[in-house]
């Protein structure tokens, strides 16, 4: 069994707790800081891709690959909120995550739910939870609060920005198909992201040398939970210690992350991704490993070597991307980061904080998070420093096991995966 559970935070590059943009609904560039969506539909505004969702919770059955749910699984249930518009006018409410008030256009305030037993046929492109599955029992029922709050608000002189809001409809499935197999497995995901924080857009567009490191929003996270019996039977690891039920639940704000799971997974795809971009722009580099932990720092180049002005919020933050922390060039831009990246940057079984992998974060501080790890792979501290004349821990710590002035490590004890 695999859980996946996570929130949004504040800017972009997601890589914890299974969060994927298929989850929501939507394509990788989804969130671009430019909004490059547009529709004849009166009800989506600039910078909503249609059927894409901020926040969604599905019910699968199927299963789950490098502890994420798979692209094949059969939706039995989801919930979706609508992606919301770019839009500086809503007025908001909260600290870390500010939601726009009801009324304004980059509220929350228009989704769908959908339950059908031969599958619901959501999806990214435009399907959102799906039209409905004529062969299977249940339904959808797509909503908008604003058909029934605007008039009201409106007699209370208090009219809404917001004036395109959509309609209420429901969609009765009467079919008799149930497409569900027990042996399968299940996986619930829950997944948000920070277009929840007042339609919140800070995804590269895929010009300057950025789309090959297309990947999503900067920040938000997932829960997953699975249940598999047909891995029960597998010999347990290190990274897997057993196959029937697993939950993993992490999140990424401005950089810093965090997962616990019962499993090891894989929380970014680097090199080799393929997620649509040419072969030139997806090619590994000979420095890139298959593989890595996401709490060790060594052959991270979005960690070590990108600046922290390099980011996905605008034109500016994406040419900043030309230029290395040290100063040095980077003719590759965001592009050649992620092909110097493991093919897989994993999180494994127990709890760890780490550096987001992916160079589309927005770093909310100079230095990476310290990436600290304890759980079946043994413990491991990474101050975050980049360099060991940086570090004012080396004098009391380069005596300590596993101590590595090069790849920034302070402490490796036990470490087996």
């Amino acid at each position: 069994m695999a859980v996946s559970l996570g929130l949004a935070g504040v800017a972009a590059a997601t890589s914890g707790g299974g969060y994927q943009p298929s989850n929501q609904d939507c394509q990788p560039t989804a969130e671009a800081w430019n909004g490059n969506y547009g529709s004849s539909d009166p009800t989506i505004q600039p910078g909503q891709e249609p059927g894409c969702h901020d926040m969604s919770l599905l019910v699968e059955n199927g299963g789950t690959t490098q502890g994420n749910a798979n692209p094949n699984n059969t939706r039995i249930a989801e919930v979706g909120m609508n992606q919301q518009p770019i839009d500086p006018n809503t007025q908001t409410v909260g600290f870390v995550l500010n939601v726009g008030l009801p009324g304004y256009k980059a509220s929350p305030h228009a989704g769908c739910v959908a339950v059908n037993t031969a599958g619901t046929g959501g999806g990214p492109g435009g399907q959102g939870c799906g039209n409905g599955n004529k062969q299977g029992a249940g339904g959808v029922v797509n909503f908008d609060y604003y058909e029934f709050y605007c008039p009201i608000a409106a007699l209370l002189q208090n009219p809404c920005e917001d004036q395109s809001y959509g309609k209420t409809t429901v969609t009765p499935n009467t079919g008799d198909t149930i497409a569900i197999d027990p042996t399968n497995g299940l996986v619930v995901a829950f997944n948000m992201d920070d277009n929840n924080d007042a339609g919140e857009h800070d995804g590269i567009n895929g010009k300057q040398n950025t789309s090959g490191a297309v990947n999503g929003p900067s920040d938000g996270g997932g829960v997953l939970l699975s249940i598999t019996p047909q891995e029960a039977a597998q010999i347990g690891s290190l990274t897997n210690p057993e196959g029937l039920a697993n939950l993993s639940a992490g999140m990424c704000a401005d950089g810093i992350c965090g997962e616990a799971t019962t499993q090891q997974q894989t929380v970014y795809h680097g090199c080799n991704a393929n997620t649509g971009e040419q072969a030139s722009q997806d090619k590994c580099t000979s420095t890139a490993p298959k593989n890595k932990n996401v709490y060790d720092y060594s052959n991270n180049p979005s960690v070590n070597s990108e600046s922290p002005n390099c980011n996905s919020g605008d034109y500016n933050s994406q040419q900043a991307c030309y230029t290395n922390a040290d100063g040095s060039s980077n003719p590759g831009g965001m592009d050649a980061y992620r092909q110097g990246t493991a093919q897989n940057v994993n999180a494994e079984p127990g709890v760890q904080t780490y550096a987001d992998p992916d160079p589309q974060r927005s770093p909310a501080a100079p230095w990476p998070t310290p990436g600290i790890y304890a759980g079946t792979c043994g413990v491991s501290v990474n101050p975050g420093f980049l360099s060991q004349a940086t570090d004012p821990l080396s004098p009391l710590t380069s005596n300590l096991p596993g101590y590595n002035a090069q790849d920034h490590q302070v402490l490796a004890v036990n470490t087996g995966c």
